[in-house]
């Protein structure tokens, strides 16, 4: 055990990772685990093919990654990908990023093309949710994404990138007119995630020949003609609002550039201001409420050192890279509650849904 923890102390020097808090200043940054791995272990290739997928998309849903990494035929239990996932990302407690792991470095909070990134979630009505069911195996992750079988679970979340929907997939391309990432919606406006909300239930719904569900799907048609209006005028008002922005910001220029006579320090000030125009430091909505979008997790905004000691305790390696003893090698539960897929709803935010 002692020779475990002096091997792995240097994973101790690593700052905040776990639940992050949507609003923090700066994201971790990579860091260089190749000088502390054998190029000769198994945990090498482990950690390059993890540092691979983040690549490949900056954002993944922890169950997702996982299913990639087993299905490309690598044999690694779930202790080991937390290690693996520790030291290759991290993630916000809250948001529309919420739970999902995004890559060191990276932060969707500037970058709007991250909105196709986003988490979107369904609720199953509770007239639904004690209907006849037969008994199968729990679904993939890459199963419940196809929406060609209505979920197990009252609640699920999925991300939007990669839902098996025309409609979803169009939509979430189409450029983003919002001036910052917000903690209620991201990218998107409100009737635009209404939207897309009710698109997956009208996909869910229909696979129930229930008569409730005939009805929650009669409405959700109903709903989302209305909801597209809303979010065609939202879009219309937006681009006013950015055209009137950047007018007036045109405006500022040309007269600054036309008055000679200021002084250098004012010159100095002007430039500033308008290095701080960009995304370098947005607004995060501190006075937001939390993730409004049915987001089940709103405590924990991080773990102390004790924590992250103990999770590197349990989960030693030996130096080839081979599990402990008792650790099975495809182990699909996790025990640690951040990297739960499935939550059931509160009585409380099912009354908000209302």
């Amino acid at each position: 055990m002692q020779r475990g923890v002096v091997q792995h102390r240097w994973e101790m020097d690593i700052g905040p990772t776990l639940a992050l808090p949507f609003n923090v200043q700066a994201v971790p940054e990579k860091i260089n685990w190749e000088d502390h791995i054998s190029k000769n272990s198994a945990e090498w290739g482990w950690q390059m093919a993890v540092c691979k997928m983040f690549d490949e998309r900056p954002v993944w849903p922890r169950q997702s990654l996982y299913e990639c990494l087993i299905d490309d035929g690598l044999q690694i239990s779930q202790s080991q990908f937390k290690r693996l996932l520790f030291r290759a990302g991290y993630y916000f407690s809250t948001g529309p990023f919420g739970k999902f792991w995004i890559r060191r470095g990276y932060d969707p909070r500037k970058d709007p093309d991250s909105r196709m990134f986003q988490r979107i979630d369904f609720r199953m009505p509770p007239e639904l949710r004690n209907l006849p069911r037969k008994e199968r195996r729990p679904e993939k992750w890459t199963e419940m994404c196809k929406l060609e079988v209505m979920p197990s679970k009252s609640f699920i979340f999925l991300q939007l990138f990669e839902l098996k929907d025309d409609f979803i997939q169009a939509e979430i391309r189409k450029p983003s007119h919002q001036p910052t990432c917000s903690h209620l919606t991201g990218w998107f406006c409100k009737p635009m995630i209404k939207t897309l909300r009710l698109q997956l239930s009208i996909r869910l719904f229909s696979l129930c020949p229930n008569e409730d569900a005939k009805n929650f799907l009669r409405n959700a048609y109903e709903l989302i003609e209305r909801s597209k209006k809303q979010e065609a005028l939202c879009r219309s008002q937006q681009l006013r609002e950015n055209k009137e922005a950047s007018d007036r910001h045109n405006g500022t220029e040309d007269q600054a550039g036309g008055n000679n006579s200021d002084s250098e320090d004012a010159e100095d000030d002007e430039e500033e201001d308008k290095e701080s125009d960009g995304y370098e430091s947005p607004p995060m909505a501190d006075d937001v409420p939390d993730f409004t979008l049915d987001d089940p997790y709103t405590s924990g905004e991080g773990f102390s050192n004790g924590y992250l000691e103990e999770m590197l305790r349990n989960f030693p390696l030996h130096e080839d890279g081979q599990n402990k003893p008792g650790d099975a090698p495809n182990n699909t539960e996790a025990s640690d509650g951040e990297f739960e897929i499935y939550e059931q709803p509160s009585d409380d935010e099912e009354s908000s849904d209302g």
